[in-house]
Parts: C-alpha cells; sequence; structure tokens
C-alpha cells in the first residue's frame, strides 16, 4: 500500500512540476509568496517550515490513503516551488478567483475527501 501511495505522489508532483515548466510566457504565470489567495506573502521562508510541518503532521496522523497521497503531493510540489522560484507559480485563472494552480487543487481536493470521511464516520480509514 505504501509503494502506491509513494508512487502516486511522485506521479502526481512530477506532473504538476511538469506542467509549470512548460509555462514559459510570463504572462500566463503568477508567483505567489503567499499562501493561499496571496495571504500572507510577507511571511517568506516561514511558508516553508509551516508546509514541511503540515504534511509531517498529515503522514504521521492519517494513514497512507487517497486523500493523504492528494495533500502530500500538493503539499510537496508547492514547496519545490517555493524553494526553487521563492513562491508558488500559479498559471490556473478563473475570473474572479486568484490565480492557482494542480498543486492547490491536489490539496483542495484531498482536504475534502479528508473532511467527508471524518464526517461520515470513516474514521478507521483515515
Amino acid at each position: 500500500m505504501r509503494f502506491k501511495w509513494l508512487f502516486g505522489v511522485i506521479s502526481l508532483v512530477m506532473l504538476d512540476q511538469g506542467i509549470k515548466g512548460m509555462l514559459v510566457n510570463p504572462e500566463i504565470r503568477v508567483i505567489n509568496s503567499g499562501a493561499a489567495l496571496g495571504l500572507g506573502g510577507a511571511w517568506g521562508q516561514l511558508w516553508q517550515l509551516i508546509v514541511i510541518i503540515i504534511l509531517l503532521a498529515v503522514i504521521v496522523k492519517f494513514k497512507f490513503n487517497w486523500q493523504t497521497g492528494l495533500i502530500t503531493a500538493g503539499g510537496l510540489a508547492n514547496l519545490i516551488d517555493r524553494v526553487r522560484w521563492g513562491g508558488v507559480v500559479d498559471y490556473l485563472g478563473i475570473s474572479l478567483l486568484p490565480r492557482f494552480n494542480l498543486a492547490d487543487c491536489l490539496i483542495l481536493a484531498g482536504l475534502i475527501g479528508l473532511l467527508y470521511s471524518l464526517f461520515n464516520g470513516a474514521k478507521n480509514n483515515l
């Protein structure tokens, strides 16, 4: 189970980083030095530490399932961006929302799945 989980995490991180690597047009990509929705941009490298702590907590606290896999993959992909670019590379945009990326979508889907499982009595699967 852990091999499949790790393989999935690595594959998703590579997909996210591959997409970001293909974006050479600076009009499409935006470097976000903050957290979600660009909040806390002045925190700089503190975000790297926060992401590492959250990832470790998710991996230690919960089982190796698809929810933690998505959260871990998204967190690692954005952490790589922070180390490489000094912020997260965002490239998707929907009219009124700030730009985001695949890693953000992975984190959100994992959190929704985790909350759904917690509130529907599936705690033994977490």
